[in-house]
């Protein structure tokens, strides 16, 4: 899971309107302690995650502290005037946290167009502009449900995703007190009864959906905001507990024991959840808890308190810079290696962590603060904090969304450049260049790159129809070519996504009438009796979906002159040889009723995606590109293996097309082979056609 967090530092009690003065408030240690905690906890995770592994349950602290401290201040302003003054309200919150939001947006955006390859700029101003109207949470929910999205790294602006939340928290919270405050008028109740009744109601309602969404559907499930709201709305109510002094914990000793247990939670989470943990589902739960627990105890007194730790300065410090160290430090993270030209070391990584608590301390001092308490400008009147506001975000976001374009038409015109050359080849393009029976070269092609890096995200075998997604269960009906004729081959496609991503040299071979072809293709479901290596959502869709497909295929064996498999083998679950008889199982009743099952080996994989290499922004040269042949296959050949053990399955290495004299390249005749770290591009897949007829063919197919 992609686990970025920030904190949300709440204001100060709110000072009347054209007061611009640093109001006095009652001094909270515990809060601002739990704000350094959650901030330290995320940073050390993205910095060093394997030390770490459940550092991102930082942000459900935040998400707590949030809705404790924004639901007491409206209640007791509901209470005390028997009104919400929104305006103001929203204004304070934007003069809040928008200078250094925007701020490290713009500044983003310019190191990545000075850093960053081109290949890149499509999904970095997309969610640039997704950060900068606080939606970026869904943009990354909906790009977690499209398996079609690249699987490339996070952009370095990801983080937003958390502002986004709580950002539509502050604009729909108030607006529940507002309705408790209209409604507890109409019918003479109490705003505060009123009021808990509907934060119990929502509370309530997005627990249970997050519980149901978690289990459903964990990654966008992880970004939503319908499924992170109980969180602030633990944190309202128990500001609404907490009102009432007979509520509070008594007894320095009790509130001691409880404070460290809460603290002890949470470092626990940090150290036990990893990317595993499902979440924000039941495991949220536990550290909303301990959040919970040590704002409940406050800040007791004795010797064994924690009150004096968190009173210490270099605490108190940190929970003041937190919120901008929480902006400043994932964009340093992601933006260093192209900096670098190379992955941040120890030494570098320690380097750059002083850097960004540098400059967060500054962006507090000169950003942050001046924002917050100028007098100039009129900033203090509603009416003009948020016209300002809405003129920054709306330059921002022109910026932003005229970068998205000109990536886009950029990416249009290369795609247009890739058709005209696929549609009329030069020799030697693609596979041809590997072709071992007939050597070829083209010194023409040794400039080329179809299709280019800034267009290869885009490069899908397609149709997505024929792909079953995370969701799906059901089988596709997905044919090519004439399926009823018995005079023509029938071949039945059965895997992941890497089977998938040969289905343009299959719809090719049915297009010239070599063969028919029914493609039966799941996302992370590879053609075995074993789990997939997957998270809970995908691991039961594939098994239900493999339930399916059996009786499909003893249904059609007649009509069947072979089955053709290749999964992603990083997916697969258990020990080599488990895999290998798991994959065996699978096939061997195919292969008992007669229908030859071709085993296809898997192609290279990555650390890297090679057209960010390609498109300078790792490596300058792009022989550099190219990886050795026995680190792009780090895992066994499980699929030989297992058609050794069935008989009638056959077994075709394909790695002649992807490797020559050990070395895997990036570019292959012209044609940019890989379009993120493991799945081919559609043009390459398209380029080996022939050969894999050939393959086919030694095999004993009548293609």
């Amino acid at each position: 899971m992609t686990t970025l967090v920030r904190d949300q530092p709440s204001g100060p009690p709110a000072a009347a309107d054209g007061d611009t003065r640093r109001p006095p408030r009652r001094f909270r240690p515990e809060i601002q302690a739990l704000r350094a905690l959650a901030v330290g906890l995320v940073v050390l995770y993205h910095f060093w995650p394997g030390r770490l592994p459940g550092g991102y349950v930082g942000v459900d602290v935040f998400f707590v502290i949030s809705g404790f401290l924004i639901t007491g201040h409206l209640l007791r302003e509901a209470e005390s005037t028997g009104r919400i003054r929104l305006a103001r309200f929203w204004a304070r919150r934007a003069r809040r946290l928008l200078p250094a939001a925007y701020l490290v947006l713009a500044a983003t955006l310019v190191a990545a167009v000075l850093f960053a390859p081109q290949s890149l700029w499509q999904q970095w101003f997309r969610e640039t502009l997704g950060a900068t109207l606080y939606v970026e949470n869904w943009v990354l929910a909906g790009d977690a449900v499209d398996y079609l999205a690249s699987d490339g790294d996070p952009s370095p602006v990801q983080h937003y995703w958390s502002l986004s939340t709580e950002e539509q928290f502050y604009l729909v919270w108030p607006l529940l007190v507002v309705l408790g405050t209209v409604v507890a008028a109409r019918r003479g109740a109490t705003v505060r009864r009123t009021t808990s009744l509907l934060l119990v109601a929502a509370t309530v309602a997005s627990f249970a959906y997050s519980l149901w969404l978690t289990s459903a559907n964990p990654a966008p499930a992880y970004f939503a905001t319908t499924t992170r709201a109980w969180q602030f709305g633990a944190g309202a109510l128990l500001a609404l507990w907490l009102s009432r002094p007979a509520r509070r914990p008594t007894g320095d000793g009790a509130r001691t024991v409880l404070s460290w247990a809460g603290l002890a939670v949470l470092v626990s989470c940090a150290l036990a959840f990893d990317d595993s943990t499902p979440f924000p589902g039941t495991a949220a739960l536990v550290p909303v808890l301990g959040t919970v627990a040590v704002i409940a105890a406050g800040a007791p007194s004795g010797r064994l308190a924690p009150t004096s730790l968190f009173a210490w300065r270099p605490v108190q410090q940190t929970g003041e810079i937190s919120y901008a160290l929480y902006l400043w430090h994932w964009p340093a993270i992601v933006l260093a290696p192209f900096v670098l030209g190379h992955e941040a070391g120890l030494v570098e990584r320690v380097v750059l962590l002083a850097g960004v608590v540098l400059l967060a301390a500054a962006t507090k001092r000169w950003v942050e603060d001046p924002a917050r308490f100028t007098e100039r400008w009129s900033l203090h009147v509603p009416r003009r904090a948020l016209g300002v506001t809405a003129a920054g975000t709306a330059a921002l976001a022109l910026v932003a969304g005229g970068g998205l374009a000109l990536a886009q038409h950029h990416a249009q015109e290369q795609e247009a450049i890739a058709d005209r050359i696929v549609a009329d080849p030069p020799s030697c393009f693609g596979a041809e260049e590997m072709d071992t029976e007939q050597p070829c070269d083209n010194p023409a092609l040794d400039d080329v790159v179809v299709p280019a890096p800034v267009a290869v995200a885009d490069d899908v075998a397609g149709p997505r129809d024929c792909f079953v997604d995370v969701d799906g269960t059901a089988l596709a009906d997905c044919s090519f070519g004439p399926v009823d004729d018995p005079d023509v081959p029938h071949v039945v496609l059965v895997g992941d996504s890497h089977a998938r991503a040969l289905l343009p040299a299959f719809r090719q071979l049915a297009a010239e009438g070599r063969l028919s072809v029914t493609a039966h293709l799941k996302n992370s479901c590879a053609w075995t009796t074993g789990p997939v290596d997957a998270d809970g959502k995908r691991a039961r869709t594939c098994e239900e979906w493999r339930d399916r497909l059996e009786p499909w295929l003893e249904r059609n064996a007649g009509s069947t002159d072979a089955v053709v498999t290749t999964g992603y083998l990083d997916f697969l679950s258990g020990s080599p040889d488990r895999q290998a008889s798991d994959l065996a199982a699978a096939w061997r009743p195919v292969a008992e009723r007669g229908v030859p099952v071709v085993a296809l080996s898997d192609n290279p994989q990555h650390d890297q995606e090679p057209s960010q290499c390609l498109d300078g922004g790792l490596a300058a040269d792009p022989t550099r590109c190219d990886l050795p042949e026995d680190q792009a296959f780090p895992d066994p050949q499980v699929y030989e293996e297992a058609a050794d053990e069935v008989p009638g399955a056959s077994f075709v290495d394909l790695t002649s097309l992807y490797c020559d004299d050990g070395t895997c390249p990036a570019v292959i005749g012209g044609v940019n082979v890989y379009r993120d770290t493991h799945h081919l591009t559609a043009t390459y897949a398209l380029t080996m056609t022939p050969y894999l007829e050939r393959e086919l063919r030694d095999v004993g197919l009548p293609v």
